[in-house]
């Protein structure tokens, strides 16, 4: 069972976009309603938080910040309001399709405009769909330039999407389901694409599988994950990044080696506590957000609650932390991109990462350099975002 609720409708969405190439799949209205009892369990839990010793006056040194943790869980039980949450992300349009037996779920925003370009917008971990939320009327109705018809899923196995019972639900995986998202649900025949984190990898198999559809592949931020054997030639400049890289191996990776390696472990922990749920993502948004010692000036502490209380209460955090054992575990799936591929580099994600180490990997259409953001650029800077998606695909 399922711990929310969908309206479904009797009748298929009809969309006016171009006729699909394959079997066109339902697409049915999907209502946000997290039922009333899963709430009181949560705010029964929350009163009943225990939480362990710290350090007096450690901070962040040894993980999450004792006072800080304890701020949050008082704020989530006395004065975070879900239902006016879920209202407001009831705004938008919600809907979903049953692809190749997985329930997918995602937020669809079109444009007024009908020369907009279809683009699929794919989040990470430990966010969800939320984390695009702020930038869509950015790039569905702009001032000036392109405009998009956005598509925002729930990655599967998280969110509102359906949990894979399998094994096997890596990336490449998720490529032929998004695939089929845009275009046997959607009706697109082509269609760009933005990703974060672990959608970048969906995004990159994307790309391999289905060439002649995409018209682009945008991204950013730093992959700390170094290829081996490492290259002979590096400049000073790869150098210094590579000794970055093994550094943040060192002390930041303990969290990506633990879900690649034995993520049912601490699954059981983090499924039945909200504050051990809470720590585990409050210390990954403390460290990877670009913030002056402000988070929720630049994440609003209600988004950031908003996104922890859907893992909560689709209780998604073990089939989310999978996707990175079945990513260490897929075969194949690499190679060079034969579309267009666009990055947004934010020098404050984890570490800077230079031009040269990206071309490596395969050829680059686009390169911008940004000292604003960090980790989740679509929710710190949304408008520098949009900006560089419009400049990216208006080229193309």
């Amino acid at each position: 069972m399922r711990c929310w609720q969908i309206a479904l409708t009797t009748f298929s969405l009809i969309l006016s976009a171009p006729a699909p190439a394959q079997e066109a799949l339902d697409v049915i209205p999907f209502t946000i309603d997290i039922p009333q009892e899963t709430l009181d369990d949560l705010h029964a839990r929350l009163d009943r938080t225990r939480l362990p010793d710290a350090i007096e006056g450690a901070g962040w040194d040894y993980g999450t910040d004792a006072d800080a943790l304890a701020e949050l869980m008082s704020y989530w039980r006395a004065e975070f309001d879900w239902r006016a949450v879920e209202a407001e992300l009831n705004t938008f349009d919600h809907f979903t399709s049953e692809i190749d037996g997985m329930v997918m779920h995602f937020v669809y925003a079109r444009s007024s405009r009908d020369d907009a370009t279809p683009l699929l917008m794919l989040h990470g971990w430990p966010s969800s769909f939320v984390q695009m939320l702020d930038i869509i009327p950015l790039l569905t109705e702009p001032e000036s330039g392109p405009a998009f018809h956005v598509v925002v899923p729930s990655l599967p196995g998280f969110g509102f999407s359906e949990r894979p019972s399998e094994r096997g639900m890596s990336p490449a995986a998720m490529a032929p389901l998004m695939h089929r998202l845009m275009t046997a649900a959607l009706g697109y025949d082509r269609y760009g694409i933005r990703s974060s984190d672990l959608g970048a990898g969906v995004a990159s198999a994307m790309a391999l599988a289905y060439p002649e559809a995409i018209i682009g592949s945008h991204t950013g931020g730093t992959n700390p994950y170094l290829q081996q054997p490492l290259p002979g030639d590096l400049t000073e400049e790869e150098q210094t990044f590579v000794q970055n890289a093994q550094m943040w191996t060192f002390t930041e990776m303990a969290y990506a080696f633990l879900h690649s390696s034995k993520p049912q472990t601490v699954a059981y922990a983090l499924n039945d506590s909200p504050a051990g749920l809470a720590s585990w993502f409050l210390e990954k948004f403390q460290r990877w957000v670009d913030h002056d010692g402000d988070l929720y000036g630049v994440i609003p502490r209600d988004d950031l609650l908003a996104n922890l209380t859907i893992y909560w209460a689709t209780e998604t955090i073990n089939s989310s932390m999978r996707l990175y054992y079945e990513a260490a575990r897929a075969e194949g799936g690499w190679g060079v991109p034969e579309i267009p591929v666009g990055y947004l580099m934010p020098s404050n994600d984890f570490f800077p990462t230079p031009r040269s180490w990206i071309e490596r990997q395969g050829p680059v259409a686009h390169w911008t350099e940004t000292d604003q953001g960090g980790h989740f650029m679509e929710w710190e800077q949304p408008q520098i975002v949009a900006e560089d998606l419009r400049t990216f695909f208006s080229g193309l």
